[in-house]
């Protein structure tokens, strides 16, 4: 049996990674509309592939984000509020250790 609690930590855990944190934290502070407003760091290529295949449908199927992959935008989703409450909490995107 599936309880409420399950599956806001279902979806929560589409928060663990880092790119999908800088995703939600640019839509809550406006500096994120599309794929490319997302400052990709380091492995460009690997990263941006990852953020397609792998962040941004976990942010999606949460309903953190609302993605139109035709067009390249992204908005916040049904449950976007959910997510951006936790905006505070996150690290400094900034200040992580391996950003080159």
């Amino acid at each position: 049996m599936s309880t409420t609690r399950d599956t806001l930590a279902a979806r929560t855990a589409a928060l663990d990674a880092t790119e999908a944190r800088r995703t939600v934290a640019g839509l809550a502070d406006g500096t994120v509309e599309t794929v490319a407003d997302l400052r990709v760091r380091g492995r460009a290529d690997e990263i941006a592939e990852e953020l397609r295949e792998v962040h941004l449908p976990a942010l999606e199927e949460a309903g953190y984000i609302e993605w139109d992959r035709e067009a390249g935008t992204i908005a916040p989703g049904p449950n976007f509020d959910e997510a951006a409450a936790h905006v505070a909490d996150l690290p400094d995107l900034d200040e992580e250790p391996g950003d080159d």
